[in-house]
């Protein structure tokens, strides 16, 4: 068996989920797939990449491990990701894969398969099996009338994996290293009119999955975060500069003198000139 079916785009443009190309293969040993990052093949550096083994078995690699897939366990792959795997050649496996796209799939997948290709195995493969078949059928004979079941048939196969799948590999913490990047990164622009969405582009997530995971990994958002690193930078000019008050708040990227003091006051508990004449070193 080697089954390609590409799907139109729907009409409805909102789907939370929607299959862009699927399909399967199975006694089809040379089945290999070195996909390099940020590939434009099938879209998939939009789309997601779902495959799940009914029979046989084959392989995964990433840049430090390689992983054997048996029946029951599958993979998922983010938008972006550099893709590795093939079919085993003696056993070659019997797999089913759909590439899909929808409106907040980060927020319904909890952040599965962005900074690594997500591992899961199922501890009961019938109802993942008949969603797989029911999708392909749809596809195989596919009329604009059937766009919402093919969407909903989606969706009920995301779901129960998200609910029954468990997790075979631990993930990298690269998210931390790209959360610092960014920190980093606002803190020395705080003083600019920096954005949320400049901020994630920085560590390569959309403002919503970043947003999570920022206040996830350092315990406030993204303006609290952005708020802290401008007052200190406005109580280092108090301290070491005689600058008016004005311009240390412009200087720190206050827009608003007013609402520099309501921050600083609600913060420190003092006013910017009471902490001037606390902690002044040009005096």
């Amino acid at each position: 068996m080697q089954e390609h079916i590409f799907l139109p785009k729907p009409v409805f443009p909102r789907h939370i989920c929607f299959p862009d190309f699927l399909g399967g293969y199975s006694e089809f040993p040379e089945h290999r797939v070195n996909r390099e990052y940020r590939t434009t093949e099938n879209n998939l550096d939009r789309n997601y990449n779902l495959h799940i083994v009914l029979e046989g078995k084959g392989y995964l690699h990433t840049e430090t491990k390689s992983y054997e897939l048996t029946r029951g366990q599958g993979f998922l792959y983010g938008p972006g990701l550099r893709q590795t795997y093939h079919s085993d050649s003696r056993e070659p496996w019997n797999i089913r894969w759909v590439h899909f796209f929808g409106v907040h799939l980060e927020e319904l997948l909890n952040g599965k398969g962005l900074d690594e290709p997500w591992l899961f195995g199922l501890s009961h493969l019938a109802s993942i099996e008949a969603l797989l078949e029911k999708l392909l059928h749809l596809g195989r004979a596919y009329q604009v009338d059937d766009e919402h079941s093919v969407a909903a048939a989606l969706y009920e196969l995301l779901t129960r994996l998200q609910s029954a799948a468990t997790q075979m590999n631990v993930p990298a913490n690269l998210s931390a290293d790209k959360l610092r990047a960014a920190a980093n990164y606002i803190r020395a622009h705080s003083h600019e009119p920096l954005t949320l969405e400049q901020a994630a582009a920085v560590a390569g997530y959309s403002p919503h999955h970043f947003s999570r995971k920022f206040s996830a990994a350092f315990g406030m958002s993204f303006p609290d975060f952005l708020l802290e690193a401008r007052l200190l930078h406005a109580k280092r000019l108090l301290a070491t500069t005689g600058l008016p008050v004005k311009t240390v708040a412009l200087e720190a990227g206050f827009s608003q003198t007013s609402y520099f003091g309501k921050c600083f006051r609600q913060r420190e508990g003092l006013t910017p000139l009471e902490f001037r004449s606390l902690h002044s070193l040009t005096e």
